[in-house]
């Protein structure tokens, strides 16, 4: 086979110059290996199919990574993006949770502070700290929650699927109010940041509060049925695993001591069920805490400063605690 587009026939000594000559440039090139010297060495010297700089070019192209290296095709970057997103997402939430219980810690501290002051320049330096720390932190939550409105909608077209009638409605309506919520909360940082100067702030807030009150009360709803069937299974397990003869008899002649008994009876079936339940008992817990907050707000339920910073403070960890440890987050 003869070598296209020249007539000389190299030596062995040329043969083996370029043969030199090309492992030095490949070498400078892919940083010492020899992907494809050996191939290239042959075909400029032997002739191969096509000239010597299309034989360079293959040579010189970088092995195609497949099926053990990082994926092929166009999607083999699709699914890391996607847990890096997930993670992101992840520790934005963890920040903002973070950014609340300081929060709420300052409002219990300044709360703290203010009983035990006497009106000292100290105390009185020291709560206007606190108080401006407080402003700023609920200013950095209200950043991190921006664009929240949307997930919020993502959630509650999710939950529209749900098997168990209850369950979708209690959850699509969370999810639908605490859209609004955001949304109110996100107009309401565009008013605190001057974006919006003439924004009435009371009245925004106060939409705020209420769909968040109404989202706190969807969701107890939602734990209050939960508990229902666990306590259903629970007593229908008991019945299942006692005999006729071994359960307590109850007197027919006693009402008030029948009713005892079976109120003592419904609470440590209810203790066992929370007991052995971890997510369920943690998310009733933080709804239940988080109710002070919007209540006070809305002037339905009056109470301290000192009780609701106890009460946002202790919503805050434990959110934080269903974010560290995924399990117990109540799903779906």
């Amino acid at each position: 086979m003869a070598v296209p587009d020249d007539s000389h026939t190299p030596s062995d000594q040329e043969k083996q110059l370029m043969a030199k000559e090309t492992n030095q440039a490949l070498g400078h090139r892919f940083g010492g290996g020899d992907y494809g010297c050996r191939p290239l060495t042959a075909s400029v010297l032997v002739g191969a199919s096509g000239s010597a700089r299309s034989q360079w070019d293959r040579a010189a192209a970088p092995p195609e990574v497949t099926g053990a290296g990082l994926g092929a095709g166009p999607r083999s970057g699709a699914r890391p993006a996607m847990e890096a997103w997930v993670r992101f997402s992840a520790q934005s939430q963890a920040r903002e949770r973070l950014l609340r219980a300081a929060q709420y810690a300052c409002a219990l501290a300044g709360a703290a502070l203010s009983r035990a002051g006497n009106g000292s320049g100290g105390s009185a330096g020291t709560l206007s700290r606190l108080q401006h720390l407080e402003a700023h932190l609920s200013l950095g939550r209200k950043l991190l929650r921006l664009g929240g409105s949307a997930e919020a909608l993502v959630g509650a077209q999710r939950s529209l699927h749900l098997p168990d009638p209850v369950l979708r409605f209690c959850l699509t309506l969370s999810h639908l109010n605490r859209a609004l919520f955001l949304a109110c909360d996100n107009i309401l940082w565009a008013g605190k940041t001057g974006i919006l100067p003439g924004l009435a702030m009371d009245k925004w807030s106060q939409r705020s509060f209420r769909y968040y009150l109404f989202a706190l009360v969807v969701n107890l709803s939602r734990d209050a049925y939960e508990v229902r069937l666990l306590l259903e299974r629970a007593e229908a397990a008991r019945k299942r695993g006692k005999s006729p003869e071994n359960r307590p008899q109850l007197q027919p002649d006693g009402r008030i001591q029948r009713l005892r008994l079976q109120l003592q009876l419904q609470l440590q079936l209810l203790l066992q069920v929370l007991r052995d339940n971890p997510p369920l008992l943690l998310d009733l817990l933080r709804n239940a805490c988080d109710l002070v907050i919007p209540l006070e707000r809305l002037g339905l339920c009056r109470s301290s400063p000192g009780i609701v910073g106890f009460c946002g403070l202790t919503s805050s960890v434990l959110s934080i605690l269903t974010i560290l440890h995924p399990w117990l987050k109540l799903k779906p």
